[in-house]
């Protein structure tokens, strides 16, 4: 994740409030419904596994969600308020660890496939300068499925509305490419399901599973290559 986009993470286009943009009950209802539909997807997939990892814990929205369900939560981000935020509600549980580092270097942090399943959900892929770096680094610390939500090409007047309802200062958009561009220099891009395909194969990853959600967010679960 590049400096600029840390400084979005760090409140920078926030105003005086730091989590709106982060907390679903201000979304427009369609990003409302998907991360009701998301929760709901990974309590499905995880529960009763031992270790989770969650790159892009953000604000800690899942922990509640998912650590009484898992033995281990392991949430990793680099942005501070963020951090913050996530340890504010990992200290009510005993099986939460919060970690400040790069999602991109997960391998200098954590031994080979030490997690049974990764999380890099609500776009966070979306935010990276790297797509293929970070999805290899997730797939060199996950034994089972690493499950990624990012925004659905195609759905440009949708998230304009998001980020006018967030109070979002988006000073540009490449409509060719469907990046959008905040005051403090988020680039926020989305994806076509062949998009994920093709990232996926340079990390070595497959598709085993994938949904589009209330038409505007795309859910890839995704596989090593390698024979188990």
């Amino acid at each position: 994740m590049s400096i600029s986009d840390r400084n979005f993470f760090e409140g920078k286009d926030f105003g005086n409030s730091p989590f709106k943009a982060l907390i679903p009950k201000y979304y427009p209802l369609a990003y409302q419904k998907y991360i009701s539909e998301e929760t709901k997807l990974l309590k499905q997939k995880l529960a009763w596994t031992n270790n989770i990892l969650e790159a892009g814990v953000g604000i800690g929205r899942l922990i509640s969600e998912i650590a009484p369900l898992v033995k281990n939560f392991v949430g990793i981000d680099n942005a501070t308020l963020m951090l913050n935020e996530a340890n504010s509600i990992a200290k009510e549980y005993t099986n939460v660890k919060i970690i400040h580092g790069n999602i991109e270097e997960l391998n200098e942090l954590f031994p080979r496939k030490y997690f049974d399943y990764s999380l890099c959900v609500w776009n966070t892929l979306g935010n990276v300068d790297d797509e293929i770096v970070v999805l290899k680094s997730l797939w060199n610390v996950t034994k089972g499925s690493i499950f990624i939500t990012t925004y659905l090409k195609g759905t440009i007047e949708q998230r304009e509305n998001r980020y006018q309802t967030m109070g979002i200062e988006i000073t540009s958009i490449d409509k060719d490419n469907e990046i959008f561009y905040s005051k403090s220099g988020l680039r926020s891009k989305s994806y076509s399901l062949q998009d994920i395909k093709q990232l996926a194969l340079a990390a070595w990853l497959k598709i085993v599973e994938s949904q589009t959600i209330h038409n505007v967010m795309l859910w890839v679960e995704l596989k090593s290559l390698e024979k188990n």
